[in-house]
């Protein structure tokens, strides 16, 4: 998996979770869902390196121009989940509404060609109607980069965000996408050692797929042209149809500081980008202390289907609200630990997913576990989950008083 963007920043309590910490129902268990992916009875382990052997033969095998980078789902009438496919450099989901002459589309991905290939994908599966708006839910490349080729498709486009990413694309977006492709080299590097250690044949595989994704994503972006909204607000703009409308909402800092959440109230749908979605959360442009208190206003809106920026579709708040209370529980735990003189490591030491009963409500930390697994490009085992529990960790330690 390549995330080279995905955990920068704009600068460099009692363990009782408060009274709005909420009990979400139950998630399904990782035999759950290895049983329901492969409709085997394998043992956990044999059964994950048969997966994922699979999954690799199967990115190497395929002609990169023929696959399908997202699988198109319908959540109700008129709106459809865009799931990324696991790809070396990810992709973020998207929500598509068809409206009555015309289609919005939620977030554009991290390059022109991903954007590119879901809009064939509209075209062929949905809908010949024409795109009409993009909406960017924050500033993140993943979630923008592809704008571009929505301006190309010949038809009337404009892009709306809100004001704080507007400005939050202008200041950083290039600097972050030059660093980035210069790391990758670096990555590339690494992934010729691996192949040269390689103890198989599909593992010299992987890095070969690896290595041409990346070569594939460098060349594109190379005279990459940043897309500037052409529509900003600031807390609220008002996309109206005859089929339904869309309700495009700012309710405070969370994931970045410009999040815009899109509300369907007619379908009861919500677009979140990554301030709610089915991943580990990356705060490292994050406000832990107020994020909680965003979802916690978005969640008075009355909406059943949630289309989030990274894993599956959830018809329910489950996920919303065991990320919500994750994140709440790590800013309290790493202020009692400021306030009790602690260092970051030694903070990073004692925060473990044993330790958060956020993780252990209901089975959220099986399911952040498994989701990323199962959504990310990798050969053998995964990383713990810890790892990224800590990368939370000494980010909430940074960002904890951000306003």
């Amino acid at each position: 998996m390549c995330q080279f963007h995905d955990k920068h920043s704009l600068q460099p309590h009692s363990h009782a979770l408060s009274h709005r910490h909420v009990v979400p129902e139950r998630l399904p268990t990782r035999r759950d869902f290895l049983r329901t992916l492969m409709g085997t009875t394998l043992t956990g382990a044999s059964m994950m390196e048969l997966a994922w052997h699979r999954a690799a033969w199967a990115r190497t095998t395929a002609p990169a121009s023929e696959a399908k980078l997202f699988d198109l789902q319908k959540a109700a009438d008129g709106v459809f989940f865009a799931h990324a496919r696991p790809q070396t450099v990810i992709n973020c989901n998207a929500a598509v509404f068809v409206r009555s002459k015309d289609v919005v589309v939620v977030d554009a991905h991290s390059k022109p060609s991903a954007a590119a290939s879901l809009i064939q994908q509209i075209r062929s599966e949905i809908t010949d109607k024409p795109v009409r708006y993009v909406i960017n839910t924050h500033f993140h490349w993943d979630h923008m980069q592809g704008t571009q080729a929505y301006k190309e498709t010949g038809s009337q486009v404009d892009i709306i965000a809100s004001e704080a990413t507007k400005q939050n694309m202008s200041q950083y977006s290039m600097d972050r996408l030059k660093q980035s492709l210069d790391e990758m080299s670096k990555q590339i590097e690494v992934l010729r050692e691996r192949a040269g250690k390689a103890s198989s044949a599909a593992e010299k595989a992987f890095c070969a797929d690896e290595i041409s994704h990346i070569q594939a994503y460098q060349a594109e972006m190379k005279d990459f042209t940043l897309e500037l909204p052409t529509i900003t607000f600031d807390k609220t703009h008002l996309l109206q149809d005859a089929a339904f409308d869309l309700h495009l909402e700012w309710h405070g800092r969370s994931h970045t500081s410009g999040d815009v959440f899109v509300f369907c109230p007619q379908l009861r749908a919500i677009a979140t980008g990554d301030a709610s979605h089915c991943w580990v959360p990356n705060i490292g442009d994050g406000y832990p202390r107020q994020w909680p208190a965003t979802i916690d206003e978005v969640a008075k809106a009355d909406f059943q289907h949630v289309l989030g920026g990274h894993g599956p579709m959830q018809n329910n708040r489950t996920v919303m609200m065991s990320q919500r209370n994750f994140i709440e529980e790590l800013a309290e735990r790493v202020s009692d630990g400021k306030a009790a003189g602690q260092q970051l490591d030694e903070i990073k030491k004692r925060i473990t997913v044993a330790s958060l009963k956020s993780l252990q409500s209901n089975g959220y930390g099986e399911f952040l576990q498994r989701t990323q697994w199962a959504e990310n490009t990798h050969f053998g085992s995964t990383p713990p989950l810890q790892n990224d529990v800590s990368g939370c960790v000494a980010d909430v330690y940074r960002n904890l008083d951000r306003t």
